[in-house]
């Protein structure tokens, strides 16, 4: 936004770290704890708020009658603590007390979160029209849809070069499981890889994984584990990969997706979420049923083993994505969201 002019003031909660350990804010940002947010904001500022360990002491901070954009990222603003309730039978009626999953207060922290929304009227945004159909049935307020966009290149880059800079063999079929925490990622279904990995070699003896995200560097076979990299690196992986193996549980619209798809990349995932709103089953890649494992690794084989089909589908998702997935036009959404909020409210008379 700030590349169009607009004036940006950054805060976040935590510091993220740098490339090398050291101690670095996202970009320049100030560090706010939640229950300081609201004496942050300058007379006539929008509050654009993205996410917080804190909703309840944060939707408090704000004062009534500011200017508030929240976008939702997963589920957290309307449930008890669940990111994802998945099969969460409280999810539709109160929480229950205690939480089966451990969120402290659960029941207690979704009455705040619903009274202060009410309160605030803030403009809700979700990425997926899944997440905003969600939202608006649990807060009973309207929910806009504006899809998450990325950088997204002219080209995607050469296999060949990516291939020959990763030491990679030119005759590998190359898969790509990515998600942040990485074999440890619970709603990325992490922990099931390895086993979903067994099935899918057993298929495509010439099959090379790269298991990418956690906080550690190892291989295990033709399993190569890396830690969590830089856009830019994990960019040159997905021009040397084959397709994206994406077997999450829950998902909103996920970046990784995106970034797949600015590749060249087709993906294979389950069609949970807003993941249906991202790829197109066999024309920009493959969905399986929720929970089908066995589902999942039929079709990962049977798309790495065929190069051709990989480069067709691949080369529809680098074009969907580029008509529908771009920062330029997610920003320009967002424009259009902020000039209406600029707009002049209705005074008491008026209304």
């Amino acid at each position: 936004m700030a590349e169009t002019g607009a004036g940006v003031r950054l805060t976040c909660e935590v510091a993220e770290p740098g490339p090398h350990g050291e101690a670095a804010s996202v970009l320049s940002a100030t560090m706010v704890a939640p229950c300081g947010f609201g004496p942050q904001l300058a007379a006539g500022e929008t509050a654009h708020i993205h996410c917080t360990g804190d909703w309840p002491g944060l939707l408090n901070a704000i004062p009534e009658g500011a200017r508030a954009v929240i976008t939702l990222h997963d589920c957290e603003l309307f449930t008890g603590g669940c990111p994802y309730p998945l099969d969460c039978p409280a999810l539709d009626r109160e929480c229950a007390d205690p939480c089966p999953r451990k969120f402290p207060h659960s029941r207690r922290v979704r009455q705040v979160k619903r009274l202060s929304l009410r309160r605030l009227g803030p403009t809700l945004v979700a990425p997926s029209r899944w997440l905003a159909r969600l939202a608006g049935e649990h807060l009973g307020l309207p929910v806009a849809v504006i899809p998450n966009g990325i950088p997204w290149p002219a080209r995607s880059m050469s296999r060949r070069e990516a291939r020959v800079r990763l030491g990679i063999l030119p005759a590998a079929r190359v898969a790509v499981f990515a998600a942040h925490g990485g074999l440890g990622a619970a709603y990325k279904a992490g922990s099931a890889w390895r086993s979903l990995w067994q099935g899918i070699k057993a298929r495509v003896p010439q099959a090379l994984c790269f298991a990418v995200g956690g906080d550690s560097e190892s291989r295990d076979g033709d399993l190569v584990i890396w830690p969590y990299v830089e856009r830019e690196r994990l960019a040159l992986l997905m021009a040397a990969a084959d397709v994206l193996l994406y077997p999450t549980l829950a998902d909103n619209h996920s970046l990784v997706i995106l970034e797949a798809m600015a590749q060249g990349l087709p993906v294979v995932a389950h069609g949970v979420g807003g993941v249906p709103e991202q790829v197109a089953h066999d024309t920009t890649g493959l969905l399986v049923g929720p929970g089908d494992r066995a589902g999942f690794v039929e079709a990962a084989a049977a798309l790495l083993a065929d190069p051709a089909r990989c480069r067709a589908l691949g080369a529809n998702a680098f074009a969907s994505g580029r008509k529908r997935f771009t920062v330029e036009r997610m920003i320009a959404d967002y424009a259009k969201v902020y000039a209406r909020l600029r707009e002049p409210r209705p005074s008491s008379e008026e209304e």
